[in-house]
């Protein structure tokens, strides 16, 4: 259910916070019992221990694991996956294509210059043109990574397989047009 259980990793402390509320504000630290050193009442405070956002919680996780989250969102990484891969081998600009779980990114880059390490380099102009072509056929996404030249794909847990289909059509429709302006502006 969470990316360190994906590598050989057990943190010290997890944080879950804003979707683990269900809506409404709430954070929470999970850490081990030999990590706690509050004394008794220590933590309390006005801003701690909403009774109403601790229940959401609760809910939240409850549904989490009765429906079997962490297995949807598996198979619907998969299926993007397996969409988005072949934009590799269609555009050049596009580099890299990675994520764990629905945390998804697709790097746009300059295929023609690479730097000292043989990485193509970055490029965010481009990016920012996918952007923009997503958000014209109604598919709003984030840039982030290096230099800002990485797609993001942040959708719900809950996400189907219709949605999924939907979103990579308006992702291969807007590297499509962008490699278009991008030609044009080079000729």
């Amino acid at each position: 259910m969470y990316a360190f259980e994906h590598f050989d990793v057990v943190p010290d402390v997890l944080i879950l916070s804003k979707a683990i509320g269900g809506g409404l504000p709430l954070a929470v630290v999970v850490y081990d019992e030999k990590l706690d050193t509050w004394q008794p009442g220590a933590h309390t405070g006005t801003f701690r221990g909403n009774q109403l956002a601790m229940a959401a919680g609760l809910a939240t996780l409850r549904f989490l694991l009765k429906n079997r989250i962490a297995d949807h969102v598996a198979a619907m990484s998969e299926r993007f996956l397996r969409r988005l891969l072949p934009l590799q081998s269609e555009y050049r600009f596009v580099g890299d294509v990675r994520g764990k779980g629905l945390m998804l990114g697709i790097e746009i880059v300059d295929a023609q210059n690479c730097d000292r390490t043989r990485q193509p380099i970055c490029n965010r102009v481009l990016a920012v043109k996918v952007q923009a072509e997503c958000f014209k056929r109604g598919l709003i996404v984030e840039l982030g990574g290096r230099q800002g030249s990485v797609v993001r794909l942040l959708p719900p847990l809950t996400v189907d397989d219709r949605q999924v289909d939907a979103i990579c059509d308006v992702l291969a429709r807007a590297c499509a047009a962008a490699a278009r302006e991008d030609h044009a502006a080079h000729v």
